[in-house]
Formats: C-alpha cells, sequence, structure tokens
C-alpha cells in the first residue's frame, strides 16, 4: 500500500512538474514573438547605420567583424586623404580625374551590394522562430525600407558622376576644337602638351573666351558678342582680363598663316572687314584653298585665335568657347549671379534701324523689360541681357558689362552652391561649353582655379577711349598688354629704358616667340601713347564693377 500512494505521489509530481513546464513554454511562446522582433528590427537597423554590426551578437559574427573593420577603415582613408588635401581641393582634384570618377562608381556599387546585403542578412539571422505572418511582413518591409535608403545616395552619386563624365566629354576635347580628333593627326589649338604639371615652363597661361550666338558652337561660327584674354599667373592666381572690340579694324595676320598672302597689310576692306569676321573670312579662303588648311579641325577658330595673338602681342594657350543662347541656362542652374547694373538696360525688345542708321528701341515692344541701377541677384534671361544689350549704350560698354559678368561668375561659383545645384550646372555647362584643355591637365586646371579665386582680378579693355578702332595702333595695344603682365615692382627702382624687340615683331605679324612661349622683352613704345591716362586703365576688376 505505502508503495501504491508512493508511485501516484511521484506520478502526480511528475505530472504536476511537467504541467508546469508546459505552462512556462506556452508563456515564452507567448512572449518571444514580440521580443525578438523588436531585436531584429533593432540589429537590422544597425546593419544599416554599419555594414554588418548588427551581425556581431549572431551566428555570423566572424563575417560582422569583417565588414565593420572594412567599413572603419574606409571612413579612415577618406577621412586622411580629405585631411591633407582639403575638402575643396580634394572634390575638385577628384571631378578633374575621369579614371578616379569610374572607379568611385565601381566602389559605391559594390560597397552598396555588400552594404544591402549584410542589411538583408542580420534580418534573416535574427528573425524570430514561429513569428507569425504580420511580424515577417514588417520586419521585410523595414528591412527593404533600409535597403533603399541605404541605396539612394549610391544611386545618386552614380547619376551625378555619369552627368560628369558625359559632360566632360563633350567640353574637353583632348587638344581640338570644332572637329577632328587627336588620334587623326589634327592639328590642335592648343600649344601646350598634356602633362601631369603643365606649369613648369609656363609663368602665364592665357585662354581666349569666345561668346557666340549660334545654337552649335563647335561647327564654326561668326564670333560676334564675347572676345576676352584672361592671362592667369600660374604661381599666384593673379589675373588680368584683355577685351578686344569686335569692329578692331585692319587686325594684323601672322606671317605663317594663309590669311597673310591675302592681306599683307592687314585685313583691310572698310568697317565689312572687322574683328568679328576673321572666322568667316578663314573659313571662305579655305573653301577656296582647302590645301593650305589641311590638317585644321577649325580654320575659323584657329584664325581667330593667331590674329588675337598678332594683336596683343602674347601666345594664346587654350580657348573657350560658350553659347551665349545657352548661357542663360547656365546663371539659372547656378540660382542666379548678383551683379551691380550701372544704369538702365533694356532687355528683350525689338530694334530697329533709323533714316540715319542708328539701331533704335521700339519702346512699344510687348516684352520689353528694363534692369534698373543697383546691386541685384539676376536670373539667366536678365545675365544675358545684361551681357549683351547695347541699344542705348555701345559695344564698349557691353565689353565692360561682359567683364564684370565673367568676374561674377568667377567669383560666385562656390563649391557648395555647384554641390547643391551640381545636376543642372553640369548639363548647362555640357550641352554650352567647348574647349581645348586636355583632360590630362584638369587637376591642375582646378588647383589654378582656386588660386585665380583668392588672387587678384585686374582688367584692360581696348575701346574708343584708348585705341582707335577704325585705326588701330597695334605697336601701342601690345607695348600695353606687356606693361599689365609685367607691372613695375612697388617700391619703383629707378627708371630704365625698356629693351626693345626687333622692329619686324611689331608691325602686323606675330611676336618672336607668340605661338610657343610669353614675350621677354617689352614692345616698342613709338610715342603713340597718350601723354594723359585714358578713362579705360589697367584698374581692379571691383572698381570697374562694383
Amino acid at each position: 500500500m505505502n508503495e501504491s500512494r508512493d508511485a501516484d505521489r511521484v506520478s502526480r509530481a511528475r505530472s504536476g512538474g511537467e504541467h508546469a513546464a508546459h505552462v512556462t513554454r506556452a508563456e515564452h511562446r507567448r512572449r518571444r514573438p514580440r521580443q525578438g522582433l523588436g531585436r531584429a528590427l533593432g540589429l537590422t537597423a544597425l546593419s544599416a547605420v554599419v555594414p554588418g554590426a548588427g551581425l556581431l551578437p549572431t551566428r555570423r559574427r566572424g563575417m560582422g567583424l569583417v565588414l565593420v573593420a572594412l567599413a572603419v577603415a574606409a571612413l579612415v582613408a577618406v577621412g586622411w586623404w580629405v585631411s591633407r588635401e582639403g575638402l575643396t581641393s580634394t572634390a575638385l582634384q577628384t571631378a578633374a580625374d575621369g579614371g578616379r570618377l569610374r572607379t568611385i562608381i565601381g566602389i559605391l556599387v559594390a560597397g552598396t551590394l555588400v552594404w544591402i546585403g549584410s542589411i538583408s542578412l542580420t534580418a534573416l539571422m535574427t528573425q524570430p522562430r514561429r513569428s507569425s505572418t504580420g511580424q515577417r511582413v514588417a520586419l521585410a518591409s523595414f528591412t527593404g525600407l533600409l535597403c533603399l535608403v541605404v541605396s539612394a545616395p549610391a544611386v545618386m552619386g552614380v547619376r551625378y558622376i555619369d552627368s560628369h563624365l558625359d559632360a566632360m566629354d563633350k567640353v574637353f576635347t583632348d587638344g581640338t576644337v570644332g572637329g577632328g580628333d587627336a588620334d587623326d593627326g589634327a592639328v590642335a589649338t592648343s600649344s601646350l602638351r598634356p602633362g601631369e604639371d603643365p606649369w613648369v615652363d609656363l609663368p602665364r597661361v592665357n585662354m581666349l573666351l569666345l561668346g557666340s550666338d549660334a545654337a552649335e558652337a563647335r561647327e564654326g561660327t561668326r564670333t560676334d558678342t564675347m572676345m576676352i584674354v584672361a592671362s592667369i599667373d600660374t604661381r599666384t592666381g593673379d589675373a588680368v582680363l584683355f577685351s578686344v572690340p569686335r569692329n578692331l579694324q585692319q587686325v594684323p595676320f601672322p606671317r605663317d598663316h594663309p590669311l597673310h598672302e591675302v592681306y599683307p597689310d592687314g585685313y583691310d576692306c572698310g568697317d565689312q572687314c572687322l574683328m568679328n569676321a576673321v572666322w568667316m573670312e578663314a573659313e571662305r579662303h579655305a573653301e577656296e584653298e582647302p590645301g593650305l588648311y589641311a590638317g585644321d579641325p577649325n580654320v575659323g577658330l584657329t584664325a581667330t585665335r593667331r590674329t588675337l595673338e598678332t594683336v596683343l602681342g602674347v601666345p594664346i594657350h587654350h580657348t573657350v568657347i560658350v553659347n551665349l543662347e545657352g548661357f542663360e541656362d547656365l546663371i539659372d542652374a547656378m540660382g542666379g549671379v548678383t551683379i551691380t547694373v550701372k544704369e538702365e538696360i533694356p532687355i528683350n525688345g525689338r530694334t530697329f534701324t533709323d533714316a540715319n542708321g542708328k539701331l533704335q528701341l521700339d519702346p512699344n515692344s510687348p516684352q520689353l523689360e528694363w534692369l534698373q541701377p543697383g546691386t541685384q541677384r539676376l536670373n539667366g534671361f536678365q545675365a544675358l541681357g545684361y551681357s549683351r544689350s547695347r541699344v542705348l549704350s555701345d559695344d564698349f560698354d557691353r565689353m565692360r558689362r561682359q567683364r564684370c559678368m565673367v568676374a561674377a561668375v568667377i567669383d560666385q561659383a562656390n563649391p557648395m552652391t555647384l554641390l547643391q545645384r551640381y545636376p543642372a550646372i553640369i548639363t548647362a555647362v555640357g550641352d554650352n561649353v567647348v574647349t581645348d584643355i586636355p583632360r590630362q591637365d584638369l587637376g591642375a586646371w582646378a588647383e589654378l582655379t582656386l588660386l585665380v579665386q583668392d588672387g587678384t582680378l585686374k582688367s584692360l579693355p581696348f575701346t574708343a577711349q584708348n585705341t582707335d578702332t577704325a585705326d588701330p595702333n597695334y605697336s601701342n595695344i601690345r607695348y600695353r598688354v606687356w606693361g599689365a603682365l609685367h607691372p613695375a615692382p612697388e617700391p619703383e627702382p629707378t627708371e630704365e629704358p625698356a629693351p626693345a624687340v626687333p622692329t619686324e615683331d611689331v608691325d602686323g605679324a606675330t611676336p618672336t616667340g607668340a605661338t610657343e612661349d610669353a614675350p621677354t622683352t617689352s614692345p616698342v613704345d613709338d610715342g603713340s601713347a597718350t601723354t594723359t591716362e585714358p578713362a579705360d586703365e589697367l584698374e581692379e576688376i571691383g572698381t570697374v564693377c562694383d
């Protein structure tokens, strides 16, 4: 009997214990899904913050450690690089290096895929057992959202870089402008050879900025709106802008150019033979005598550049052509440009020629708009009108406004603005700008751009106040250019006569070395310079524009 009672007690005890254990497990199962879901969500989010970090508490801890180490190493490497080069310099150097940009695309794509993989693996490893359908859907939706969040910057970055590379292919032509291919033996318009440091033997680099109203500046056109030569000190970034009037007459062609044989005494046929007509004249002559221009991909641009070299007495190393119709898009992409307007300027109004042959403004033009005097922020339409209008002024006042616009764009194109509005800006640039700067030199140009923004910017226009455009004295023009590029030191030493150059270098031919190196001697002042200082002198651009 005792044994039977003992057996019954043991049996009841076991039954009670099993029942208690069953109750405990049931309670655990009721609570575990909710707690497991929270843990899964938290660890998955942690992997979205630091790739692989959410795997550390799981069986995939080794993989998590590797991913975290790679992420930390990448951040340290980028931080060290930026701290060494500076944020702005790093950004410009990277933007100028097509190979580096393509490498970044590869790293972005691969890194993002690994990151998405770590998020998905974390969710899979931490998903609660026996979770409900709703909980599984919640975890999957949360994981998908995190994958979208981490992939969005990469997608945007790839889009930015792809747009940038596309614009580089359009803008930078590796030494040729207007057709031809360097690999086909075309004569490059640039006199510099690509290299890692193009400024080693070049104290100043001179760039021709041409503005055109044509829809396709790359195919050759008559440059009728803007001709500015920017001479930049490659060590300090100090720059001088020279404005050349479009109506300059009797311009001299260099002796080795085919047009010199046609016009040995200068481009002289009255008011039809102006500086802005050289492009079309060269194209016309090339149609008649194609053999004289063999290998030249753009005879109009080459003739314009070589003629301006002769006029100013300095070599022109690079050319930038801007389609001014697209200039409006560029300014809008930048968010506008701040300019001090000196006088009322009409834009977008109809014009007519009066009985005296003078251009007049129709005051009843339906779309006529006026820019009022004062410092203001102009949109693209207004900026283009400011740069082109000459109805109530003249070419020379327009030249002044164009120099002010160039200076304002240079000064206000800060890296943050470029970054924020980059897609629109790079699209506008790619569609409307072309240059012969070789891609290999873009890194050096990026550094030079920073120097220019910190350097001084001066202006020397050639206007009716200091130049007779109908009968110019090119010796005096070259003399003034040389003086602007070789200012006397501050305290001025005892004056000595400036060394003279051979007379044949100032009689309409390109000065010695003008197509290869900057002149090293001062042009002769033949006494034609006026003794009273003209109003249009070399001065800081702020004095002219503010």
